[in-house]
């Protein structure tokens, strides 16, 4: 009678551990963009590649693959700004009546350049966040498991499904 009394209370103990277990790790929803895509975790969307480290903190592989992205996402802010600078000085300079076509075809270039770094820093983000949720489906809890009170074999009792 102790062992299943022992037996029992064990099993109900494990059982709510699982039920009431928690996982504060929620997967990166993916969207895709007009221009690469878009993370979103829980309600926060993930703009830079710093955040989305933030999140893939706890996964080695994941982790690895988005600081790949961190290079290519300052090469695009540098020409980007670069790009963008050249364009607004030769607009600008159109009030002065000093315009240099060329410049402004090296600006739109920078930006060109900087929307393919830009793009490769998406890439990796995206397969670091795919390995991430990938990591979290394998070692998530199952959900199926319910302990509740119904008919056993003596009367009624606890019951557990899973």
């Amino acid at each position: 009678m102790k062992k299943l009394l022992l037996l029992s209370v064990s099993l109900l103990l494990l059982g709510i551990c699982n039920v009431y277990s928690q996982s504060s790790n929620e997967p990166i929803v993916i969207d895709k963009a007009t221009i690469g895509h878009r993370f979103y975790h829980g309600d926060r969307e993930l703009k830079t590649v710093n955040q989305v480290k933030a999140v893939v903190a706890n996964d080695q592989l994941a982790l690895e693959e988005v600081k790949k992205a961190t290079a290519p996402e300052v090469f695009s802010y540098i020409f980007a700004f670069a790009g963008g600078f050249m364009i607004g000085w030769e607009i600008g300079g159109l009030i002065w009546d000093r315009f240099n076509p060329y410049v402004l075809v090296g600006g739109v270039g920078l930006v060109g350049v900087a929307y393919g770094f830009a793009a490769i820093a998406n890439n990796k983000m995206f397969k670091g966040v795919q390995i991430y949720n990938s990591n979290l489906e394998t070692t998530a809890h199952s959900s199926n498991i319910k302990v509740d009170f119904g008919i056993v074999r003596g009367g009624i009792g606890l019951t557990m499904t899973f």
